[in-house]
């Protein structure tokens, strides 16, 4: 009899593992609590809620890696290494760990850990392996294909830091996120919280890929800086997405400076010097006060570099040119490591680039030969302009033409100018440096600093004084030299869009830093672009607009600059008029009686003469002159040689061209203003729509006076104050009282004329109670001897 057989036994079905909750999903929970928890926590709570995570997540390498590095409120606990944890991380099976180890990553590679060569190469060996090394390489996930190609990106980075396809790369990943998506502008990192959750915010991975990107440039420009054009518009790409980490209440932090910096080192090797300027600016501008000594030790040399550019910057960091210290001195002695404090930047990548050129250059092997120490090779040349007239240097011009040659390659324009008067004279050489001028103010129409355009044009005009008068005879070039010695000052803040106008005129008193202008600039970096691709005012078009314009038919334009010093007297002169033109170069001569002053009649006949052969009808002048020649009685002095005709002086021809283009002007109602805590009965007469008149009830007026106005206001109220620069935001302005000239800051015609002002007319003198009566009684006719600016 056979046994029965027994049932065999069966095993349960297994049940499916709970999926593993992903590292970015603790974390959440974590922040929430927190966020329920306000203000300081104790030690207790702290204890217990940690104590609760590590008990469901100790075994967890990621969460380790995490807690390691970004559990800022954690208990004390055993250290543990985050190259051991990141690497086990990597070694998970299970990829919600290790593509949260890779999110990590960034942070892991700027741990203290990694100061050793052997722990570096561990976890490099570690993640070379995890993204393929030389079998299939890994691939993005389904879930978030964008986010985890990104994550992939960086990692490439890490183990390979010289290829060059990572950045077309990195171009076609944003692109396909981004389509309308341009280099050089910040990126929308949007798709980083679609899908699946990570460790990191999106403005945490946005950080994280800015200094990926500052780091892989700084690498790859110094192993190869023929590359450095490519690579500009990524640092500054790089410095986009930082800014954007933090609110615009708070002040720049000290790592977006040094990038912003490092972006401007970059534009410089890739040969953009004005986009070098332009950042360069920006970032001095934007820096909080207390830096560290490194970075105050890039921000001084930069400060050198944008005298050099013509930028202004913070009054703690300005240069003045004359005062700089001299470079030649041995760098282990006192004084030399003053100058290295003022010319070395250890960290510019450009400084390395300019010692290699040194080494080979014809012109630095030149300067070397004369006996120039070049331990700070562009401090040398500024030496050598600021000794260019001395006995030692002014007969050796092979040494000057090739620090001229040096001074033009690398956009040292302050050098290049004072080197310019004591070359041989050239033409060429003139309206080059000219036209450099004035590129330098189109590529960067804001944060200009005006003593160094004084000293630019002061070297200009000298530079032109030595060259025969017949030297330039082209209209169009001649045009060039006038209008970048006229008030260029006033010509650019008219041209830009009125919002960033009235910007750049409150930052000029401002106190606040950074400025409003300077907020608005890091906003949009683009408005530096205003001006760049804007078509230039040339003569031609001024002679046409006089043609096809019938206002303009009884109106000749003159436009008076001296040339050299103008106690010597030499003056250029264009006119030019519906039926034609006349350019005039001569030199006036001095008193007999009085040596020191020039004899302006022969100017007054050929001012007159000249007039009459342009428009035989004349009966208005517009006069772009020198500031020094607006004191003088033109109106008088043209009668006596027959020629009966108003003139009104303008900032420039360009300045007049374009104004008179303009449509669309805000339009204020008209208003009597007198300086504040003074009295005056206001006329009974109304004013038109865009009119302001200043009352005569003070000697004179400047650009910082203060102004009230009784109307409207009762008795027990104090009438509310204004500015000039809200002054200047009416198109006609009639001053009864005389108005003080000189810088921009400080002149109140200049600033309204470069505001809103089309036209503004004051006397030359105080007016006695008489003529102050008579103002009052018509202040809408005032005599024809006061001086007009305008159109």
């Amino acid at each position: 009899m056979t046994a029965q057989r027994q049932p065999r036994k069966t095993q349960p079905p297994a049940r499916n593992a709970a999926p593993i909750v992903p590292l970015g999903t603790i974390i959440q929970e974590h922040d929430r609590w927190r966020k329920t928890q306000p203000g300081k926590l104790g030690r207790g709570a702290l204890r217990d809620h940690w104590q609760k995570l590590d008990a469901q997540h100790s075994q967890r390498p990621d969460y380790l890696l995490w807690r390691e590095l970004q559990g800022t409120e954690c208990p004390p606990q055993r250290k543990q290494d985050p190259v051991d944890l990141a690497v086990r991380a990597l070694k998970s099976p299970e990829p919600a760990i290790h593509w949260a180890a890779l999110a990590l990553m960034p942070d892991v590679m700027q741990s203290p850990a990694l100061a050793s060569v052997a722990r570096k190469n561990l976890l490099l060996d570690a993640l070379r392996q995890w993204l393929g090394g030389g079998r299939q390489p890994r691939v993005p996930l389904t879930a978030a294909p964008q986010a985890t190609a990104l994550l992939l990106w960086l990692g490439r980075g890490f183990i390979n830091p010289d290829d060059a396809t990572l950045w077309s790369d990195l171009n076609a990943l944003i692109q396909a996120a981004q389509s309308d998506w341009k280099l050089g502008r910040k990126p929308d990192l949007g798709f980083w919280e679609s899908g699946l959750v990570w460790p990191l915010t999106q403005g945490q991975i946005a950080r994280r890929l800015a200094l990926a990107i500052h780091s892989l440039i700084q690498h790859q420009t110094a192993a190869n800086p023929a590359r450095t054009s490519d690579l500009a518009p990524w640092h500054f790409t790089a410095w986009m997405l930082l800014r954007d980490t933090r609110t615009a209440q708070n002040p720049a932090r000290v790592i977006e400076i040094e990038v912003l910096l490092a972006a401007a080192t970059t534009a410089r090797l890739g040969g953009d010097a004005d986009q070098a300027g332009r950042l360069a600016a920006l970032a001095l501008n934007l820096s909080p006060p207390n830096l560290p000594e490194p970075m105050q030790q890039s921000c001084r040399v930069a400060a050198w570099a944008l005298a050099e550019a013509g930028l202004s910057v913070p009054p703690t960091l300005r240069v003045i040119y004359d005062e700089l210290p001299f470079p030649g001195d041995p760098p282990a002695s006192e004084s030399g490591q003053t100058a290295a404090r003022q010319y070395l930047d250890s960290k510019d990548a450009a400084h390395r680039q300019l010692m290699l050129e040194v080494e080979n250059d014809p012109d630095w092997e030149l300067l070397r030969k004369a006996g120039v120490v070049l331990h700070h090779p562009l401090a040398a040349l500024s030496w050598i302009a600021r000794k260019a007239q001395s006995y030692a240097l002014k007969k050796q011009h092979d040494l000057l033409q090739s620090a001229a040659t040096l001074a033009t390659r690398h956009h040292r324009l302050t050098t290049l100018g004072r080197l310019l008067p004591h070359l041989p004279a050239n033409a060429e050489r003139v309206l080059n440096f000219a036209q450099s001028l004035r590129q330098s103010q189109r590529r960067m129409p804001f944060l200009r600093d005006h003593e160094i355009w004084q000293d630019w044009t002061r070297s200009l005009r000298t530079a032109w004084a030595r060259l025969e008068p017949e030297a330039i005879q082209d209209p169009e070039q001649l045009f060039i030299l006038h209008e970048t010695l006229h008030d260029r000052e006033v010509t650019l803040l008219r041209i830009l869009p009125l919002e960033l106008r009235l910007l750049s005129l409150r930052h000029l008193h401002g106190r606040k830093q950074p400025s409003s202008l300077v907020q608005t600039l890091a906003t949009e970096p683009r408005h530096m672009q205003q001006l760049e691709h804007q078509r230039q005012v040339e003569l031609w078009s001024v002679a046409a607009e006089l043609r096809e314009r019938p206002e303009l038919v009884g109106t000749v334009w003159i436009s008076l600059v001296f040339r050299g010093d103008p106690a010597q007297g030499r003056y250029s002169l264009i006119v030019q008029g519906p039926a034609g033109r006349v350019i005039h170069h001569d030199r006036l001569r001095t008193l007999q009686t009085t040596p020191a002053e020039l004899d302006w009649t022969p100017l007054w006949s050929v001012l007159s003469n000249s007039v009459k052969e342009v428009n035989a009808e004349a009966s208005h002048i517009l006069a772009a002159v020198d500031p020094t020649m607006t004191e003088l009685p033109w109106a008088s002095r043209l009668r006596e040689t027959g020629l009966e005709a108003s003139i009104s002086f303008i900032p420039s021809l360009e300045w007049a061209f374009r104004v008179m283009r303009e449509t669309s002007a805000p339009t204020h109602p008209g208003e009597y203003l007198l300086p504040e805590n003074t009295t005056a009965t206001l006329p009974d007469k109304p004013l038109p729509n865009g009119t302001c008149v200043l009352l005569p009830t003070a000697p004179q007026c400047n650009a910082g006076t203060r102004w009230t106005s009784s109307a409207n206001v009762a008795e027990d109220e104090k009438p509310a104050s204004q500015r000039s620069l809200q002054v200047g935001a009416h198109e006609r302005i009639l001053s009864a009282m005389p108005i003080v000239r000189g810088p921009l800051k400080e002149d109140l015609i200049r600033l309204c004329l470069a505001n809103a002002t089309r036209q503004f007319t004051a006397p030359d003198t105080a007016l006695t109670e008489e003529q102050s009566a008579a103002f009052q009684a018509a202040p809408l006719s005032p005599p024809g001897d006061w001086l007009r600016y305008g159109v």
